[in-house]
């Protein structure tokens, strides 16, 4: 830990020490329940005063050295031993604050049959946490669900679709075949700029609203039967399908330009046509250039999956809304909520990394998404 820091230790030793400060401040009018866990209440003279002054004489060093810059070997050493005694006594401060705060406000409300008072922050957390379990899991799986089954159907039409974008009219090609290659370059870009220019909420609304209106009136079959097909899960997924294809279709468009040009003309003289050069030869070095930036999609879908509360969709922001509601708090479910995306995004991010790093991808990724 030392060694990352090394060229800031001053700095560091000042930053400990006012933290610890603050802490041992803390700790001194502490007072808990009975049954509760604790060590700095039990050694408030260790986490106290003695705290309160290494902490303070940590400080003053702190500000010193900065001022002085004076290299003695004797300072080397007492800040050495300081950063080692501010380090141990701030991780020692969070597992009292943090972990005990946690496992206190647990065994408070283990046994409440209704939420707390609002200021009791935390027990309100914890109680919502226990009593909306079984909803919050179900809206942590339908937003996995969401994000992934949306990845991967917007890949798949992405490769048809970049086919298209990439295509190049040729001054040998007959009128039809021209036409055709035109025709096709021309619905990719507006479907590109018509699903990237509009927000996803909106498409969502389109979607799920009128386009069963729309259906029910041109097949002639009541608006209901519609409603059986397109669900609001099968809504959801559609909607982050075509959404992502539209991205992912410029993603892949960057992959194909980052291979050498050379690749696709061997693949023609060797006799191979236009699609094939491109699935066989093309396509493999593309998906593997913008892997980091299709997993990078991957991981804005988990967020973004959150405007889908808008018709209904039962992910983890529709989930908070139902528990705001249900206890009557504003903040908690949110904040809850931000924990889990937040947990799902790095735990999601470290897993690609770690995929990336098999795959042996350069460190670069490509620019992508929303």
């Amino acid at each position: 830990m030392f060694k990352r820091f090394s060229r800031f230790q001053n700095i560091s030793l000042l930053v400990l020490g006012l933290f610890s400060l603050i802490f041992a401040i803390k700790v001194l009018p502490q007072e808990i329940n009975q049954g509760e866990i604790s060590i700095t209440y039990h050694a408030k003279v260790i986490f106290g005063y003695f705290s309160l002054v290494i902490s303070a004489l940590g400080i003053l060093y702190a500000i010193y050295m900065l001022i002085s810059k004076q290299e003695v070997k004797i300072f080397f050493k007492i800040r050495k031993i300081s950063l080692i005694i501010l380090t141990v006594f701030l991780g020692l401060y969070l597992l009292e604050f943090i972990g005990f705060g946690i496992a206190n406000s647990v065994i408070r409300v283990w046994e409440l049959t209704k939420i707390p008072a609002k200021e009791n922050f935390l027990d309100s957390m914890m109680y919502i946490v226990f009593d909306y379990a079984d909803d919050f899991l179900k809206g942590v799986f339908m937003t996995l669900e969401l994000s992934l089954i949306g990845t991967l159907i917007g890949l798949i039409l992405g490769l048809l679709l970049v086919v298209f974008r990439t295509m190049k009219v040729n001054p040998q090609d007959n009128e039809i075949i021209a036409f055709l290659k035109k025709l096709g370059i021309f619905f990719s870009k507006i479907y590109i700029n018509v699903f990237r220019g509009t927000p996803m909420i909106v498409q969502a609304v389109i979607l799920y609203y009128l386009l069963p209106t729309f259906l029910a009136n041109w097949l002639d079959v009541p608006i209901s039967e519609i409603d059986k097909i397109l669900t609001i899960s099968v809504s959801g997924i559609i909607i982050v399908s075509l959404n992502t294809t539209a991205y992912l279709t410029e993603v892949l468009r960057g992959g194909i330009e980052a291979v050498d040009k050379g690749q696709l003309e061997a693949a023609r003289s060797l006799g191979l046509g236009y699609f094939q050069s491109m699935v066989s030869v093309v396509f493999p070095q593309a998906i593997k250039n913008s892997l980091p930036a299709i997993c990078n999609e991957f991981i804005i879908n988990i967020k973004d999956t959150s405007v889908l509360n808008v018709i209904g969709v039962a992910e983890l922001f529709f989930v908070a809304n139902e528990a705001q509601f249900k206890y009557y708090r504003t903040y908690e479910p949110f904040i809850l909520v931000a924990i889990i995306y937040l947990f799902l995004t790095l735990t999601t991010s470290k897993l690609l990394g770690l995929l990336e790093r098999k795959l042996n991808l350069p460190a670069k990724s490509l620019p992508s998404s929303n």
